[in-house]
């Protein structure tokens, strides 16, 4: 890792990733069961980058930021009100219209969060922080995201991950939280 693979490069870079899953997302109108697959992923992915920031994010956030209890539960609020549209993106009985409709939401929830953690908070992480303590968070995060593995899990049978999670019962959001607090993320 070299030293701009730090723990706000890591997570600017999941950012990205969305943008461009979004992207991809809204642009598939015409591919009902290719965007509900790309969709369902970048749900996975989205829980994914939620509970990286939550192990690794807040609590030095919470520690070590001026005012960081409080800039944390506006990031944890933030994160709530994105993952209610996840959960109802990931529905498995929407129509198009439907999740056209959610996915518009959740661009207009997620696009402001990331940019206000960009702004605000990384420059914060940035001063607080020694850029040693930023690089062996951002070591763990991304080790942590590479052994979360989610596309190995989307792909991890020949039923789609969505027929899955009906006959559990769960939701896509807690499914990929359940999976993550057990391997790659445990408290």
């Amino acid at each position: 890792m070299n030293r701009s693979e730090n723990l706000i490069s890591v997570l600017t870079e999941d950012h990205r990733d969305f943008e461009q899953l979004l992207s991809e997302v809204g642009h598939l109108t015409d591919f009902g069961r290719l965007r509900r697959s790309v969709g369902e992923l970048m749900i996975a992915e989205m829980v994914r980058h939620a509970v990286a920031e939550e192990t690794y994010l807040y609590p030095v956030a919470r520690a070590r930021l001026p005012q960081g209890q409080l800039i944390v539960e506006q990031e944890i609020a933030g994160h709530e009100q994105i993952e209610q549209i996840l959960r109802d993106l990931g529905r498995p009985d929407l129509t198009d219209a439907e999740f056209s409709f959610h996915l518009s939401r959740l661009k207009a929830e997620a696009y402001p969060h990331a940019q206000a953690e960009e702004d605000r908070l990384f420059p914060l992480l940035a001063r607080h922080l020694s850029e040693e303590e930023l690089v062996d968070l951002g070591r763990k995060a991304m080790e942590a995201k590479e052994k979360a593995s989610i596309r190995r899990y989307l792909a991890d049978s020949d039923s789609s991950l969505r027929d899955r999670i009906v006959a559990s019962g769960a939701t896509l959001v807690e499914r990929v939280r359940g999976y993550l607090r057990t391997g790659a993320y445990p408290l």
